[in-house]
């Protein structure tokens, strides 16, 4: 467990800042959650193409075999009905120490990687090796599996993806070996980026 030792005026600026980001912001969000994995040496699986939802497996439009990549898999749940903004990010990998382009996909409910297509809500990828972000209206109690891959069979290695939204995001299950940080309410997210060192 972590334990603050902020001085008390420091607590009270961070209380003050706190309450003025809850009741001005009508737009700010109230949770998010960050989480850090690696694809290297995972199962592979025939991925999705891109899509909103994906219609497609990877390779099915040019008559290919398509990409068989590395994939990791990450299950939650929301507590609060609403508007999310999921985002992934990948991590230079040696030897080239470059980025790798990543790709996500979100399902619903379940997640079978043979079955690419049942459950699928939206897939989508990077061409710079950087970043991949989407928006997407999640419910209370909907079970997510947000799968990080890559766009093709050398992209691969660590990265970081976050989910940021209205509700508490809770990892399923629960568990002390899940690398993720949930952050919720203003005062809570000032007062866990200034203990962790995170960047605002």
């Amino acid at each position: 467990m972590l334990k603050t030792t902020f001085a008390t005026k420091q607590l009270i600026i961070a209380l003050g800042l706190g309450l003025a980001a809850l009741f001005t912001a009508t737009s700010a969000q109230a949770a998010v959650l960050t989480y850090q994995g690696d694809t290297t040496n995972e199962t592979t699986w025939r991925r999705t193409a891109p899509g909103n939802p994906p219609t497609l497996i990877s390779g099915e439009k040019d008559g290919n075999l398509g990409m068989s990549v590395p994939y990791s898999v990450f299950d939650f749940t929301v507590d609060q009905s609403g508007l999310y903004n999921i985002s992934g990010e990948s991590e230079p990998t040696p030897p080239a120490n470059r980025k790798w382009d990543i790709f996500l996909a979100l399902y619903q409910d379940s997640f079978n990687p043979t079955e690419q297509l049942t459950n699928v809500l939206v897939a989508n990828t990077t061409t710079n090796g950087s970043t991949v972000t989407f928006n997407r209206e999640l419910v209370t109690g909907q079970k997510y599996f947000l799968v990080t891959t890559g766009r093709r069979v050398n992209d691969f290695g660590q990265f970081s993806n976050t989910i940021s939204g209205l509700g508490q995001i809770t990892p399923i299950p629960e568990s002390d070996s899940i690398p993720a940080m949930l952050v919720t309410g203003g005062i809570t997210l000032l007062l866990y980026k200034r203990k962790l060192g995170l960047k605002i």
